[in-house]
């Protein structure tokens, strides 16, 4: 018995190795009875064969078969009513051949009436209502692989059993067909339940010996069963953002995921762990949210943080299938570092007579993100402005602190100023215990007297004071007019520089007028000059011993007149 077994099994093999291209060893199909040029007859499907190198004939002039396996009427085709019958064969590099039986059934149904006129009688018998069929997705097996008996009448050989429908004749097709005799029910290939999970199948039952249909159609619904062939897949970005400095515990984002197989079984059972990143976020395992846990992270010290995910199927069984992805969580910044002064103190000097002057440019630095309300810094005169005399505002460009003199000081009421200025940022202070920070700037106002006051610049006491004049026509409030002076040191007192000063349009008229009068003196100098040189040519006192002698020339009313 034993040795009979084995050597059914390996002649199981040996067959199932060669019978590698299958065929149906019989079709029926339902025709009318004048089939026209051109209509599909059948359609032939082939289970493992190469679909590229099986060739396929038909034994019949009057029809041709197509590479796809249509069978297509070239001429019109009588059917009588024993039916028509032709062979198909297909073969493949193999070199076997299989032969199918194609049954062409001339459709007898009788046509209804309309209510009144009557209707044929048909022979009408009792069938069974059959369950549900299944079958297991991606099968491994062998094909056909028998489904189950559903022909009502397998022991009686009067009737014969015909499929169509969803696997038969319409979309995907060739995946069912039915033992014509038996009515056995039979896969030919595999199905993915992804793709379709159930087909609704319509089984015909005929008369052999009439070929007329017993009853209405019997409807059989075959239910595909899930198997685990899908791992599970994320769904929508990763990228997530949380506030630095947030507490344990705060909600980061949520991985979604899910899974192309059954719904409502251990198939889709979705667990998430993080692979990497554990250290400061966690992953609830069945809702997939990612949580903190600590209040420690710095935008700071890093800006972004990547996490492995892992999700699995089955609950996260060993068996389960898997897939991984990373995570980014940014982290938003908050106001947590006040800005930073370059210097610890400032000195500056100012005229008392100046105003809207800038006097002071003040850096500062801040970490946290650049232009933003935590970055921008906004600066305050804290202590030293009750006057008014200053202000100060932001560069939006360096953001830099502006100190300006607003308005002029004296010199004789205070020749020293005491500024506090406080930087602090247009945010106001988040999660840190830090606070704004304030320097001293020390103001020193210089003394300007009346006279530098007029020239607008600046000249050291002493200088043109001795001539009262000629300080108030250089203190004239004319436009000025700049020349280069050099003054030299006086005794007893500090020593001048070599500065450019500047005169009023009197002052200058003062110092030019005299020079003019002498150019203009000159030339009437020499006017006289020469004059006087002609009258003293007519006195001669070579022969005359110093007395005027008569001339020829002269007229009577001249010698008279010497007379």
């Amino acid at each position: 018995m034993g040795k009979l077994l084995i050597s059914t099994t390996y002649l199981m093999l040996i067959l199932s190795c060669v019978e590698s291209c299958f065929l149906l060893r019989s079709l029926y199909v339902i025709v009318p009875e004048i089939i026209p040029p051109g209509y599909q007859v059948a359609k032939v499907e082939t289970v493992g064969c190469d679909a590229k190198s099986v060739q396929l004939t038909v034994k019949d002039p009057s029809l041709t078969i197509k590479s796809n396996g249509a069978v297509v009427a070239l001429t019109s085709v009588s059917v009588g009513e024993g039916g028509r019958i032709f062979s198909v064969s297909a073969r493949d590099n193999s070199g076997l051949e299989r032969k199918m039986e194609v049954h062409l059934v001339r459709s007898t149904m009788p046509k209804r009436h309309r209510r009144g006129q009557g209707s044929l009688n048909r022979s009408r018998r009792c069938f069974r209502v059959f369950p549900s069929q299944t079958i297991v997705e991606n099968y491994e097996g062998s094909y056909p692989k028998l489904i189950d008996r559903v022909g009502p009448y397998s022991s009686d050989r009067r009737y014969w059993y015909f499929i169509e429908g969803e696997g038969v004749d319409t979309y995907p097709t060739g995946v069912f067909s039915i033992e014509r005799d038996t009515g056995d029910l039979f896969l030919l290939k595999a199905v993915d339940r992804e793709e379709f999970p159930a087909y609704n199948i319509l089984m015909i039952v005929f008369d052999k010996h009439t070929n007329a249909e017993l009853d209405e159609k019997i409807p059989l619904r075959v239910i595909v069963d899930d198997v685990n062939d899908n791992a599970p897949e994320f769904v929508g970005p990763l990228h997530f953002t949380v506030p630095e400095h947030c507490s344990a515990g705060t909600v980061v984002g949520v991985v979604s995921a899910t899974d192309r197989d059954q719904i409502g079984t251990d198939h889709v059972k979705i667990k998430y762990t993080l692979v990497s990143g554990s250290d400061m976020f966690t992953i609830h395992p069945e809702t997939g949210v990612i949580t903190t846990t600590t209040n420690t992270l710095d935008r700071e010290l890093k800006d972004n943080h990547v996490v492995t995910v892992k999700i699995q199927d089955m609950n996260g069984a060993p068996s389960g299938l898997f897939a991984t992805s990373t995570a980014t969580i940014a982290l938003s910044d908050i106001n947590d570092n006040p800005p930073t002064f370059m210097k610890s103190t400032y000195n500056v000097t100012v005229q008392e007579d100046e105003s809207e002057k800038l006097l002071l440019r003040i850096p500062v630095q801040d970490k946290d993100l650049i232009n933003t309300s935590n970055w921008m810094s906004k600066f305050v005169i804290t202590k030293g402005n009750e006057n008014g005399n200053f202000r100060i505002v932001t560069d939006p460009q360096t953001n830099e602190g502006l100190l300006y003199i607003s308005k002029p000081l004296d010199y004789e009421k205070t020749n020293d100023v005491q500024l506090q200025i406080t930087a602090q940022n247009v945010a106001s202070l988040n999660g840190s215990s830090a606070t704004w920070q304030s320097i001293p700037v020390n103001v020193n106002v210089e003394k300007v007297d009346a006279v530098r006051a007029g020239l607008g610049q600046k000249i050291s006491p002493g200088i043109l004071t001795r001539d009262p004049l000629t300080r108030r026509a250089l203190t004239s409030p004319h436009t000025p007019t700049t020349f280069s002076q050099l003054f030299s040191q006086s005794p007893g007192r500090e020593q001048q520089t070599a500065r450019s000063v500047s005169f009023g349009l009197l002052g200058i008229m003062t110092i030019l007028c005299p020079v003019v009068l002498l150019l203009l003196l000159f030339p009437v100098l020499a006017f006289f000059c020469l004059k006087k040189r002609e009258k003293l040519q007519l006195y001669d006192s070579g022969d005359t011993g110093g007395i005027p002698l008569k001339s020829n020339t002269e007229a009577p009313e001249d010698s008279m007149a010497w007379e």
